[in-house]
């Protein structure tokens, strides 16, 4: 025996909401598809490794302005690099964590980062935004942040946003106060660029070439090291010094 089921019809007021609502879909679908034909691309991702790096290897190393390590650690190194030549990446990233660990948390070694220019882009904005930085103690984190992360710069561009994005790195940073601090000291002719200038003149007057230099000061004398030194160099140099 087959057993049918019956159908009754949808009742009008029924039939009504049915296509009321499938006319409102087409609608939906056909204004996503007008938006995204006609839509222009946004802004970039901007993608910034090496956070929690970062925060492992700075965190707890006393910063103040430029210095990082101990105030009254025997053995001063002046590092001259410039944040946005690509050439000298490899020179920060192969030699700085290294002796943050081994020399500055212990307090043998306090390091002071001079901006010296090496790139052919004159505005130096990472510059500008490491010294912010550096204002709430997290110049380090961001400079290391910046030279981690060059190839992602190159790709988006360097702008206030890209700034602020590596400031948002250094995880404990009031971004806030970063900008307010950037934007009454940045300007032309202030406090950045001044200390943007003393740097230059004293990189000049030290006679420092290409890619990172060192000047290494202890109370046995003074060693100057160029054109990227490796970390054996620098480790000899600190022991010539010491």
């Amino acid at each position: 025996m087959t057993s049918e089921v019956a159908s009754r019809p949808l009742p009008q007021r029924g039939r009504i909401w049915v296509v009321a609502l499938l006319a409102l879909g087409l609608f939906a679908l056909g204004y996503t598809i007008v938006e995204l034909s006609t839509q222009k691309p946004g802004d970039p991702v901007v993608h910034v490794d090496g956070i929690s790096d970062a925060q492992g290897l700075f965190g707890g190393v006393p910063q103040e302005g430029d210095r990082l390590g101990s105030e009254d650690a025997p053995v001063t190194i002046q590092v001259f690099n410039d944040l946005q030549c690509s050439e000298c990446q490899d020179d920060f990233l192969s030699t700085i964590p290294e002796l943050t660990e081994r020399y500055a948390r212990p307090g043998d070694v306090k390091l002071l980062y001079r901006h010296y220019s090496n790139s052919i882009n004159p505005e130096q904005l990472g510059f500008y935004g490491a010294e912010a930085a550096a204002d709430q103690g997290y110049g380090w984190q961001y400079i290391y942040l910046f030279f981690r992360n060059q190839d992602e710069a190159e790709r988006v561009g360097i702008d206030d946003e890209y700034l602020a994005t590596v400031a948002g790195g250094a995880q404990e940073l009031d971004i806030e106060e970063w900008e307010a601090d950037l934007e009454e000291n940045g300007q032309k002719g202030g406090p950045i660029e001044q200390r943007l200038e003393r740097d230059e003149e004293l990189g000049r007057d030290l006679e420092i070439r290409t890619g990172q230099g060192m000047v290494l000061t202890g109370p046995n004398g003074t060693v100057t090291l160029q054109e990227g030194p490796s970390l054996a160099e620098v480790e000899a140099a600190i022991a010539e010094v010491e």
